[in-house]
């Protein structure tokens, strides 16, 4: 399954560029790019569009973007480690479009050209017809392109446009029955197509988890290193009183296989410290993110901004003192492209990674001094609070897909006390790290990520 992933502005830019006239209209994107076990997969990250004399020629059937252009579309891609798609229109094919001996010829120089100047990258390409569009990618020189499968629109909203033949899911007409009233059959297929991952398996993960389940979600990639504690079972959906000292990850596996027995479930038992910790879930179409500590916050936050993956933030927080809760916060916020990540909102801080990271003794002699507040080892945590978190990111699930909440604000939060909703709608930190990341896929350093 190899995709092309753009935000809904950058391709609604694209088409408009592309079918604005008669002639055949040329655009290059430049792209971050990455693979995994499904296929290669571009991320934009800016569109290059040629102006009337960028062209040297341009006819209804055929057209010559200058080298001057060209050589300066790879001076960008080079500058930002990024790579190219070249895009082109067929406006007078109605049906599907299909590449030409020309473009065949020409987009096979120009990907071994580019292969060449940036270090062995792949080259994408897409072409627009009328109403279709076809795409392919260039993996290296002397071998044939393989098919874009998909054209994914990202941002605070999800579509996939399959641009070749679509598999169709067998749906369980009546286990899911009820949900098809809300979503209909095709709303149905696409839950159980996608791919969930799910870091942090406590609380809010495995109550994630659980409703996904029942949902109808099918595939599932799991992250946790802890193992289950005495304390856990008033909270862990699916574990029970003798479960020992188990790894969460084995017990919300079992639990997924007990709602759907012939569900895919990798599991991963390891602390999320680093980028590379992150890589099965650029396998996922989506990610939760429900673990209380900042760091794997704030990589699962660069993260999406990254690989065009949407990430779901749920949190809980909690005011107690001797016995009595006095307040709290129940939180989900949407991660992706266009939206504000969890350092432009504050809600992840280096101040707050920093601190983390410090030896134990070391924090609490800073806590005791006030230089660190706002982080606790045993925070309270109740399951009603945890489950509504987790039904927070759920429903911004459901919007992410289906388009059913009326506000652009990325993020849901109760107060538990006033009983108060709010919407939050903060802005994008133009000098924020996910500005930064944006689009970069997997070389953001020098190829190295």
């Amino acid at each position: 399954m190899n995709t092309i992933r753009m935000t809904s502005d950058q391709h609604s830019k694209l088409k408009d560029a592309l079918l604005c006239r008669e002639e055949e209209s040329a655009v290059f994107l430049l792209a971050g790019v990455f693979e995994n076990k499904s296929g290669v997969h571009f991320v934009v990250r800016d569109l290059l569009i040629p102006r009337d004399d960028d062209y040297e020629a341009r006819t209804a059937y055929h057209i010559e973007v200058s080298p001057i252009f060209f050589n300066r579309a790879i001076s960008l891609a080079e500058a930002n480690r990024v790579t190219i798609i070249q895009c082109h229109s067929h406006p007078f094919e109605e049906g599907q479009p299909g590449y030409s001996l020309s473009d065949n010829n020409g987009e096979s120089i120009s990907s071994k050209t580019l292969y060449d100047c940036l270090n062995g990258v792949s080259m994408g390409s897409l072409l627009f017809g009328k109403n279709k569009v076809t795409g392919r990618a260039w993996l290296s020189p002397g071998k044939k392109p393989v098919p874009i499968d998909e054209l994914r629109i990202v941002d605070r909203h999800f579509r996939i446009r399959n641009l070749g033949a679509k598999q169709k899911s067998k749906i369980d007409v009546d286990v899911y029955e009820r949900q098809i009233l809300a979503f209909g059959i095709k709303g149905q297929e696409t839950l159980s197509t996608l791919k969930i991952g799910i870091v942090g398996l406590g609380g809010t993960g495995s109550s994630v988890a659980e409703q996904l389940a029942r949902e109808g979600i099918e595939n599932f990639v799991i992250i946790d290193h802890d193992k289950f504690q005495k304390s856990n079972k008033t909270r862990l959906y699916g574990s029970r009183h003798n479960d020992g000292n188990c790894n969460k990850t084995k017990i919300i596996k079992r639990n997924i296989l007990q709602i759907q027995p012939h569900a895919q479930v990798k599991t991963i038992e390891t602390k999320i410290t680093s980028e590379r910790d992150l890589d099965a879930l650029k396998e996922c179409d989506i990610v939760f993110g429900c673990t209380d500590r900042h760091m794997p916050r704030g990589l699962l936050s660069n993260f999406s901004h990254q690989y065009f993956i949407p990430v779901i933030d749920v949190g809980v927080g909690l005011d107690a003192q001797d016995g009595k809760l006095l307040g709290g916060t129940v939180r989900a916020t949407l991660i992706a492209p266009t939206l504000p990540c969890l350092f432009c909102t504050g809600i992840v801080s280096p101040e707050k990674i920093l601190a983390e990271s410090l030896p134990e003794d070391e924090r609490k002699k800073r806590e005791v001094q006030g230089y660190i507040t706002g982080l606790e080892d045993d925070a309270p945590s109740v399951i009603n609070f945890t489950t509504m978190a987790a039904s927070f990111g759920l429903l911004l699930l459901k919007d992410l897909l289906f388009e059913i909440v009326d506000t652009a604000a990325n993020t849901i939060s109760l107060d538990i006390v006033s009983f108060k909703t709010s919407r939050l709608a903060a802005s994008v930190r133009q000098d924020c790290v996910c500005q930064t990341r944006l689009g970069k896929g997997d070389r953001v350093r020098g190829g190295e990520r």
